[in-house]
C-alpha cells in the first residue's frame, strides 16, 4: 500500500455506487472512510459526506468536481483506470475496500438503470471474496447480504418484510428461523431456484446459517401473501 492508502481507516467503509440513481438511503451509523465509484463521487458531495477515495473510469465523473475536491481534500485518493479494463467500476470499488481488511463495509446504490448491470452488481456480492465480507448493500428499496459456508446472517424485519433467498454458482444448503416457510438441510436450495423467492419474516429479526454453498440474501418491504 502507498502511504496515503495505508492512512485510511478502515473501521467502517462506506461506498457510494455511481451508478444512474443516487442513492434512496445510506448506512446506519458514521463511516470512518467513504470510497466514491466514478459518479458516486456527486452522490457523495451531494448526500453531504467526505470522499476519501475515488475509484473508476471517471467516464461519469465530472472533471471539474474531481479537481475541486481534490483541491479541498488534498489527501484524496484517486485510482483512476483505464476505459477499456476487464473489471467493473463497483467490482474495482469492492476488490479496494476488500484489501483495507475492513471491520464493517456497506454500500449504497440508486439501483435502476441497465438490467445486465443491475445482475452482475447485486450478484457480484456473492463472489467468495466479497461474500466472505462484513458487507451489506443497500440497494434502491431493497438490503443486500451475502453469506458463504458456516456463515450466519441476521436479518432486521425493520430493513423488509419480505425475504428472498438466492444460492448462487451451485446449490446450498441453510437453516432459517424466523420466516413464514423455513428453510432446512433437507430442502437444499439450488443455483438460482424459485424456492427462495418471496418469503417472509414472521419475527423482527430472522437468522440464516449457511452450511454449504454461497447465499444471497434481498430484503424489501411489501404485502405479505395472503
Amino acid at each position: 500500500m502507498s502511504a496515503d492508502v495505508a492512512d485510511l481507516e478502515a473501521r467502517c467503509v462506506w461506498i457510494i455506487d455511481g451508478g444512474p440513481v443516487a442513492p434512496r438511503r445510506l448506512p446506519p451509523g458514521e463511516p470512518s472512510c467513504v470510497i466514491a465509484v466514478d459518479r458516486g463521487l456527486a452522490y457523495t458531495l451531494r448526500l453531504g459526506l467526505r470522499p476519501h477515495v475515488v475509484v473508476g473510469d471517471f467516464d461519469s465523473v465530472d472533471a471539474a468536481t474531481l479537481e475541486r475536491t481534490h483541491e479541498q481534500w488534498p489527501d484524496l485518493v484517486i485510482q483512476r483506470h483505464d476505459r477499456h479494463k476487464a473489471h467493473s467500476d463497483l467490482d474495482l470499488a469492492l476488490s479496494f475496500a476488500w484489501g483495507l481488511d475492513p471491520a464493517e463495509i456497506a454500500l449504497a446504490g440508486g439501483g435502476g438503470g441497465r438490467l445486465d448491470h443491475m445482475m452482475i452488481s447485486v450478484t457480484m456480492l456473492a463472489r467468495p471474496r466479497y461474500a466472505a465480507l462484513p458487507l451489506t448493500a443497500y440497494i434502491g428499496a431493497s438490503v443486500v447480504q451475502a453469506a458463504t459456508s458456516d456463515m450466519n446472517m441476521r436479518l432486521a424485519a425493520d430493513d423488509g418484510n419480505l425475504l428472498t433467498l438466492m444460492a448462487v454458482g451451485g446449490t446450498a444448503s441453510l437453516h432459517t428461523s424466523g420466516l413464514r416457510w423455513n428453510l432446512t438441510g433437507a430442502t437444499p436450495l439450488a443455483s438460482a431456484a424459485s424456492l427462495g423467492l418471496s418469503n417472509e419474516l414472521t419475527e423482527p429479526e430472522a437468522h440464516v446459517r449457511v452450511q454449504s454453498g454461497t447465499v444471497l440474501a434481498m430484503q424489501t418491504h411489501g404485502k405479505p401473501l395472503p
